[in-house]
């Protein structure tokens, strides 16, 4: 079972150019035999977690909106699942939600997670994804999802922040095989090396395989530089990197998963 990472980026002013790439990245994903991809965090808005929050209440949509529509057909139209993010709106609420949703196949849509810890503004930032988010729940669901030529796995989400938390992966393991780590955003605080680090300890320790896919590049359309900081990379359920984006040519990171990734029992 083949799995990808696309990431994306950086984000501009003009929002179609993250789209050519998110539509080029999953037809490669797919021309290369992946039954599953996995975009970045707020994969087609740029990072604005420290810009004043009443300028960017637009770009939330809700769940049947034209991004998940969108996302809906092209994961129909290359016949693999899909995992991307988006600033969902939801009725009766003031705040979107950080969330990963879940595109089947045959284009179905579910939410399989949305962040529920909200990191706190960046020295010198007076805003935090705090004022342009509220929480989501700490529970992450499962999903499962069928690959081409048969076989099945059960899917979760984490959302950027929540994969620094013990807890947040010991949630989402305990009812899937693999992990979708959706990342945008910038982590000055980590050395080289610490990301990928970080998800092979975890996917080792929860025995489940971890797909992170992040934005890649310096953006500036907002006045000032925003690095991003995460990799896009598969890790094996045994720690192990599978697959790992080259920095020189930023292309969909595909990987090979082992029969030991199957862990959970087949649907009944």
């Amino acid at each position: 079972m083949r799995v990808a990472a696309i990431p994306v980026g950086p984000a501009g002013h003009d929002p179609h150019r993250l789209w050519r790439q998110v539509e080029a990245g999953v037809s490669a994903a797919a021309a290369a035999g992946a039954g599953l991809a996995i975009l970045p965090e707020l994969t087609v808005l740029p990072y604005v977690a420290g810009e004043d929050p009443a300028r960017w209440r637009h770009p939330a949509e809700p769940s049947d909106g034209p991004t998940a529509r969108r996302m809906g057909a092209l994961a129909r139209h290359n016949g693999l699942a899909l995992v991307f993010g988006l600033a969902l709106s939801e009725p009766g609420e003031n705040l979107p939600r950080n969330a990963a949703l879940l595109a089947q196949a045959d284009g179905s849509l579910i939410q399989i997670a949305a962040k529920h810890r909200l990191p706190p503004p960046l020295p010198g930032d007076r805003f935090g994804e705090a004022d342009h988010f509220r929480p989501g729940p700490a529970e992450a669901q499962a999903v499962r999802v069928g690959f081409p030529g048969g076989g099945s796995l059960r899917v979760a989400g984490l959302v950027c922040y929540d994969r620094r938390f013990r807890q947040a992966w010991d949630t989402a393991s305990a009812g899937a095989d693999l992990v979708a780590v959706l990342v945008a955003g910038p982590a000055p605080q980590d050395p080289p090396g610490f990301f990928a680090a970080e998800l092979a300890g975890h996917a080792r320790r929860c025995r489940v395989a971890a797909v992170a896919a992040s934005r890649y590049g310096t953006e500036h359309g907002l006045g000032r530089p925003v690095r991003h900081d995460g990799d896009s990379l598969v890790v094996g359920p045994d720690g192990c990197v599978l697959a790992a984006l080259r920095p020189d040519a930023p292309a969909p990171v595909i990987g090979s998963l082992p029969d030991s990734v199957r862990l959970s029992p087949p649907a009944t």
